[in-house]
């Protein structure tokens, strides 16, 4: 049976005692549905490791609870929690072959071996490595794809309360990752055991996950479906995380309405997503970022009234889309707009003049903040 996994205001700090702590987990509580495929999200030192460690009981914790179901493991010793647990670097045996390295957590719990057998050869067919398990090689002459799913069943295999992935597709090729991904999510669900799933890479996240958590320095910014956190980001960072966003330095001049002025023209905006914290009192004139998708922007090669001029910098064509990256006025933007047209603009070639306009109704508005 599935379990529930709940973070109760947990803390964690390094160097507590010392001069300069870094308080790596501030707070954090939310709930994790049994059989569940959760993600956390995030860049380098938001805390994401510390927090799936803490979960396996590697690190202690400074405050707080950890609850699998209703259960607290927050003091219990990490071989006394029943977890599976695969690692970036895979960390199987080069001594042993394939069969002993899956078998090896039911050898350690004193399983009879013909359970044993009957286990891993179940396990092994779930991941689809029956063929390889007739031949029972050492991990050292399986794929990089292989020796995943290897680990990932050696992980599965003495049936944990929890699974923990830590960044396991890091160490391959993009079109493998993309193929893992897609088994990862296949064999979960197959075995309904509640995962969480680390990862920096927002694709691999909205790609795999149910639900994710995106966090910052600790702070859990957001949760949510990925259609949720790209349609409907908190704030102008989980906007850019989940996705690409364009920004606009811009002014609020009404109501839902805010005004980007260049030194040519002004451009009245509209945004229908305005993502402000709640009782947020802002006026007119004050400071504000218009966010935008790169689909939600146009290029065009001729002016026209409410168009910011720009000059391409690169085109990239990527199959579906054509991606230009425009510079504009850097007092509106520091850094080139990201533009996704479905075709290319005749033409228009790298370091031309272009026009910048940005789809009306879809505009996201935030307050001015850190965005990375």
């Amino acid at each position: 049976m599935s379990l529930n996994l709940t973070y109760k205001n947990v803390n964690k700090i390094f160097g507590e005692q010392s001069k300069n702590p870094v308080h790596a987990l501030n707070d954090v509580s939310f709930t994790i549905e049994p059989g569940e495929l959760f993600c956390l999200l995030g860049p380098s030192g938001c805390g994401k490791t510390t927090l799936l460690r803490s979960t396996a009981g590697l690190e202690s914790i400074s405050s707080g609870q950890i609850l699998y179901g209703d259960k607290d493991m927050t003091l219990i010793p990490p071989f006394r929690r029943n977890i599976g647990m695969v690692f970036q670097s895979f960390a199987l045996y080069p001594h042993m072959n394939i069969f002993e390295n899956v078998a090896y957590g039911l050898r350690v719990r004193k399983t009879p071996d013909e359970e044993v057998r009957k286990r891993v050869t179940e396990v092994m067919e779930l991941v689809g490595l029956t063929e390889e398990l007739k031949r029972n090689p050492s991990p050292t002459g399986l794929s990089g794809g292989q020796q995943q799913r290897v680990a990932i069943a050696r992980a599965l295999v003495y049936d944990p309360d929890i699974l923990l992935l830590d960044e396991p597709l890091a160490n391959l090729d993009a079109k493998l990752r993309r193929y893992m991904r897609a088994e990862i999510r296949r064999i979960q669900k197959a075995t309904n055991i509640t995962t969480i799933f680390v990862t920096h890479d927002q694709e691999e996240a909205m790609a795999i996950g149910d639900r994710l958590a995106v966090l910052r320095k600790g702070v859990v910014e957001q949760i949510g479906s990925s259609n949720e956190l790209y349609t409907k980001p908190n704030n102008a960072f989980v906007s850019n995380f989940i996705g690409k966003m364009n920004f606009f330095n811009a002014r609020l001049t009404g109501e839902h309405q805010a005004t980007i002025d260049t030194t040519s023209t002004r451009v009245d905006i509209k945004p229908q997503n305005v993502r402000l914290p709640l009782q947020t009192t802002i006026n007119p004139g004050q400071a504000v970022l218009v966010g935008a998708r790169p689909e939600q922007i146009e290029i065009q090669a001729q002016h026209s009234p409410g168009l910011i001029k720009g000059e391409v910098q690169i085109i990239q064509h990527l199959g579906q889309f054509v991606r230009y990256e425009v510079v504009i006025d850097q007092a509106i933007s520091d850094v080139p707009m990201e533009i996704d047209m479905p075709y290319m603009l005749e033409g228009v070639r790298e370091h031309d003049a272009v026009f910048v306009s940005v789809k009306e109704g879809l505009p996201f508005l935030f307050l001015p903040e850190v965005r990375n």
